[in-house]
């Protein structure tokens, strides 16, 4: 028989967890008097969680802001291995999540791209997998919580250096102002002062990452809604829900698309029923995410 945990080891993992969402480059110092645990307890969970490959931390642009206007939602119906096809699915640079779920879908993917014609041409690449056998594509309208919370800034004034140290960022959050200037070919200091205006901009945001559904982590579901009049005096409502951390406008079978992170399915069932209660909402269709193939909101920096 396995002896408790006398310090409560996943309790404080989340706790950290939710600490790197707000800020994911908080130093363990200021961590650890946040949490009120030791420097050293906090620095060996913070390793292990970082090292799991379970959490990640990285920057993330709202997609708008780098001029990726035409997203979507694709789920997939699939005639072989569904990890073969999510795997093939996956190595599009186009896309920049993909989940498998439970349902009649199988799999989903995400579509980020320039224009509605880099759009229609990624869809045809998605179809033509090996694999694939049917696609039902839901577009987003308006994207108004994405993954990690950035803020939409519509007019960015990003320079060469600017782009280089959002790309390093897209890719590790946490890296040092030492490695972040090395990587861009500037100086730590001025690493240090753009990184800063960056973040105090809302241009990028960096938080933590973690994969539903592996050892104590969160659960993630996703939900459809079909709704009744105008959607936007509805979306308030349900991005005030908790769990919600992901939830975009869409044309297609459903007029709201979002996900809710829980530490528990009975929290996620709680969190449905006060969707359902909503006024206007007709329908909601739900899916449980089993295993997430690719996380990676990196957007190019040109």
């Amino acid at each position: 028989m396995t002896a408790p945990d006398p310090i409560g080891t996943h309790h404080l993992d989340a706790r950290i967890l939710d600490q790197l969402r707000l800020d994911g480059r908080i130093g363990r110092n200021e961590l650890s008097a946040r949490l009120g645990v030791s420097r050293p307890t906090v620095s060996k969970r913070l390793d292990a969680l970082l090292e799991s490959g379970h959490t990640r931390v990285v920057g993330i642009v709202h997609p708008a802001t780098v001029g990726l206007e035409a997203l979507a939602h694709v789920s997939v119906s699939v005639e072989q291995p569904v990890r073969q096809v999510a795997a093939r699915v996956a190595a599009l640079p186009e896309v920049p999540y993909v989940s498998l779920i439970s349902g009649r879908y199988p799999l989903i993917a995400e579509i980020r791209c320039g224009d509605a014609a880099e759009l229609a041409a990624a869809l045809d690449r998605i179809r033509s997998i090996d694999g694939v056998r049917d696609t039902n594509t839901l577009y987003y309208s308006d994207l108004m919580i994405d993954a990690g919370q950035p803020q939409k800034v519509a007019e960015a004034a990003l320079d060469a250096l600017d782009r280089r140290l959002l790309a390093q960022l897209q890719e590790d959050g946490r890296a040092s102002y030492a490695i972040l200037a090395a990587a861009a070919g500037t100086t730590p200091g001025t690493a240090r002062m753009r990184v800063m205006r960056l973040i105090d901009e809302g241009i990028v945001r960096i938080g933590a990452l973690s994969t539903p559904g592996h050892g104590d982590t969160e659960v993630a579901v996703g939900f459809g809604v079909r709704a009744s009049g105008r959607v936007s005096g509805l979306s308030p409502l349900i991005a005030e829900l908790p769990g919600v951390r992901f939830l975009a406008a869409t044309i297609g079978r459903f007029d709201l698309l979002g996900t809710i992170f829980a530490p528990r399915l009975d929290e996620v069932v709680s969190a449905l029923d006060r969707l359902r209660a909503l006024r206007r909402v007709l329908e909601v269709d739900n899916w449980v995410h089993l295993d997430l193939m690719k996380e990676h909101y990196g957007a190019p920096m040109r």
